[in-house]
């Protein structure tokens, strides 16, 4: 376990049962907008991704399709 780790764990073992939800909630939300910063910078990327346009590029020469019917599916 790194210090970090280990100093979180100390702080929530001493903390009473509601205070220490509050950092898990916490921790949760913080590691939540990590992964929203990531797609944010994968997003942001200027980066061609061949396979999603080479779809698209296939799909627009298709033409116009008929909207799907949800009475026939």
């Amino acid at each position: 376990m790194s210090s970090s780790t280990t100093e979180l764990v100390a702080i929530v073992e001493a903390l009473p049962d509601d205070k220490a939800r509050e950092v898990v909630d916490l921790a949760r939300f913080l590691q939540l907008q990590a992964g929203d910063a990531e797609w944010e910078r994968i997003i942001g990327t200027r980066r061609a991704y061949p396979k999603p346009e080479q779809f698209a590029a296939v799909a627009s020469r298709e033409g116009v399709v008929e909207s799907l019917d949800p009475d026939k599916l």
